[in-house]
């Protein structure tokens, strides 16, 4: 395995990693940090791409300015955790069984 197999498996975790805590997290701020995670693990993806101008308009405009404006508004607003309703708990019993058939179609297909 080359070097940059390797960095690029390593990475690619990062990356999904990052997603799956973004999407699990209940605060508001930790979901923020967990979608800067992504970006700058996408911005290593870039540099092993060859492109280093993406890779840095990645970390400055997405990683610095676009996530500053979300912590401001989360802020701002003052949100805390998320609360559960009684139809957020019937969505996951819907959810998850439409989700599967969506991809038996998808795979199908």
């Amino acid at each position: 395995m080359t070097p940059q197999i390797a960095i690029f498996l390593v990475l690619a975790a990062v990356a999904v990693a990052g997603a799956v805590s973004l999407i699990l997290q209940r605060h508001p701020i930790h979901s923020a940090l967990s979608l800067i995670v992504v970006m700058v693990s996408l911005a290593g993806l870039y540099l092993l791409l060859g492109a280093e101008f993406i890779a840095a308009v990645q970390i400055i405009v997405y990683g610095g300015a676009i996530m500053v404006l979300f912590v401001f508004v989360i802020m701002l607003l003052n949100a805390g955790a998320e609360e559960r309703s009684s139809v957020s708990r019937m969505a996951k019993f819907v959810g998850v069984p439409l989700g599967v058939v969506f991809l038996l179609e998808m795979a199908y297909s």
